[in-house]
């Protein structure tokens, strides 16, 4: 579970970055070039707990207009125990320095990114990747290979999981 959680934050803060770029997916600036001024003095230590959270929400809002809410999850909206293990990682201190290391331009977040994905063939709008199992890396490495080759192609898709009834 810890390795999905990591995993998990790793590609929301490669995903977020990346999703904040030209052209945009959504309308957010939290790992723009101006955001740590603003940032810092209001949350000091917790500066990147804040673009965590801040582009987390952003990505949230624009995945679930495009899949709808329901029973489907994306990865920017999970089961409650991978968002606290993911909140947690972020939350320390050095960890969530690590997290955010290849967010210093968009070749490195694409790169990083390449390193997390399995080969996949990504096509406009929601994308099902398959049902939520107990096989989360493999979901996730799924949607990182989807994100990837819209990124480069320039288009937007939004892989998502059905919820297991």
């Amino acid at each position: 579970m810890i390795k999905d959680a990591a995993t998990l934050a790793e590609l929301r803060v490669l995903v977020g970055y990346l999703g904040e770029q030209s052209p945009a997916w959504w309308g957010s600036h939290f790992f723009g070039q101006t955001a740590m001024a603003f940032l810092t003095p209001v949350f000091g230590r917790s500066v990147h707990q804040a673009q965590y959270q801040g582009v987390l929400e952003a990505a949230r809002r624009v995945h679930d207009e495009r899949i709808g809410v329901g029973r489907t999850l994306h990865l920017f909206h999970m089961p409650e125990h991978y968002e606290q293990g993911a909140a947690s990682l972020v939350a320390d201190r050095e960890q969530g320095e690590q997290l955010l290391a290849n967010t210093d331009s968009p070749d490195s977040a694409l790169a990083r990114l390449e390193t997390l994905a399995s080969p996949q063939q990504a096509q406009e709008g929601p994308m099902v990747v398959g049902d939520l199992g107990e096989d989360l890396g493999a979901a996730l490495a799924s949607m990182a290979g989807l994100y990837l080759d819209a990124f480069r192609r320039g288009i937007q898709t939004y892989p998502y999981l059905r919820e297991v009834q």
